[in-house]
């Protein structure tokens, strides 16, 4: 077991592990993913397929059309919907736009958020709004507003108050809300209870701080109040020395890692809080490196023991990438492309690339093959969401990188 209790054995110990996981990895390199038509980055045509998809999806209202299948003669009612993967899938549309590519969903990338914010967000007392969450559409006993969503709707909203698309006060009214969700520790409770209106202080949800995070950063950069970098770092702060003590056994959290990303592309952390996170972000690293399959004759080669979901590799894929700004060993750089580089090439392989849901990606890499499950080959609005941005996040290193 890794000594995770001094930075000073702990990092180089990781480099070693990682190093040792991956010197027979010897795929092609990086130059080998790039399109035939090289003023194109990889991915490109891929992506504009699942942003198509993504497009195709969204009702006259603003409403994501939730399931589909690969199928088309397979349908569903929707009635089942998830509003935090909706903030989600128009994080991902705003992160399409933002890495330097076309606009031309913008408009639709609008009215999707006008279709949240009237059905989703709602005013809880004189200064704080939440994302609810319906019972007959997430198939739970009560209404409730979760922490994650409020953070999500963060990332995805916050960028349109300058187009005055959003209000001021309902961005301010979600970071408000979230502020009240957090203990002296850092930590940030899982949901409230509208019905009773009560926080439910026994709920965990391993994703919702670092989603709380990314959306008071993302928050932060239209109302610079320092009440919300202040809690965000208080939760990154949690999370990392709370997490520390789990050692291998840390849990792959793509938005906290985000935030740790946009805190240190911004600067607006000490040296000291720096150090702390950036061990955080690296030692997410090494449980998820190691089990990455780098057998180039394995058919689920790029995919992770035990691990062949799209949605799942899709925030893989996010999250490595993040770590790729965060740490400041070139080593693990390296590899951290060399993961990326064939994790995005078997996400393509996956997509589904003719037909009436072109552009989708079901719910396992197994749709293809016969006697799968019926599930494997549905296809959820947030699958695609998140290896759209894996694909993005993986192009923007190519980019600053220069290697295609």
């Amino acid at each position: 077991m890794l000594d995770l209790s001094s930075p000073t054995i702990y990092i180089p110990t990781i480099f070693l592990v990682i190093v040792a996981v991956f010197v027979s990895i010897l795929h092609k390199d990086a130059k080998g993913i790039i399109h035939e038509n090289t003023k194109e980055l990889p991915y490109y045509d891929e992506i504009g397929l699942s942003m198509n998809y993504i497009s195709r999806n969204i009702t006259e209202e603003g409403r994501f059309i939730y399931r589909k299948n690969v199928n088309s003669e397979i349908t569903y009612d929707n009635k089942i919907y998830n509003s935090l993967r909706h903030a989600g899938t128009l994080y991902s549309m705003y992160m399409y736009e933002q890495l330097g590519l076309e606009k031309k969903y913008h408009n639709l990338r609008v009215l999707a958020s006008k279709y949240f914010v009237e059905r989703y967000i709602r005013k809880l007392d004189d200064n704080k709004y939440v994302v609810i969450s319906i019972p007959e559409e997430e198939q739970i006993n009560m209404e409730i507003a979760k922490s994650g969503a409020a953070g999500v709707a963060l990332c995805a909203l916050s960028n349109l108050y300058k187009e005055e698309q959003v209000s001021l006060d309902i961005l301010r009214g979600l970071g408000e809300f979230i502020l009240s969700l957090q203990n002296e520790e850092g930590d940030i409770y899982a949901y409230y209870d509208l019905e009773n209106k009560t926080i439910n202080k026994e709920a965990q949800a391993v994703f919702y701080p670092g989603e709380a995070a990314a959306g008071l950063l993302y928050l932060y950069e239209v109302d610079p109040q320092q009440k919300w970098l202040v809690a965000a770092k208080k939760i990154l702060s949690y999370l990392a020395k709370t997490r520390k003590k789990m050692e291998l056994d840390i849990p792959f959290d793509n938005w906290s890692l985000l935030a740790i990303e946009n805190l240190f592309k911004a600067k607006l952390a000490t040296q000291e809080e720096f150090n702390t996170l950036r061990a955080y972000a690296e030692q997410m690293a090494i449980p998820m490196l190691s089990n990455q399959i780098t057998n180039p004759k394995n058919s689920y080669y790029g995919a992770f023991k035990d691990n062949i979901r799209p949605c799942s590799l899709g925030t893989i894929m996010e999250g490595l990438a993040s770590i790729y700004f965060c740490t400041d060993s070139e080593s693990l750089k390296q590899i951290i492309f060399k993961s990326l580089s064939i994790g995005c090439m078997f996400l393509n392989k996956v997509q589904v690339k003719t037909g009436e849901q072109a552009g989708g990606l079901p719910n396992s890499a197994n749709w293809v093959k016969a006697g799968v499950t019926p599930n494997a080959s549905v296809i959820r609005i947030d699958n695609v969401q998140h290896v759209v941005t894996g694909w993005l996040k993986f192009q923007n290193i190519l980019k600053i990188t220069d290697k295609w």
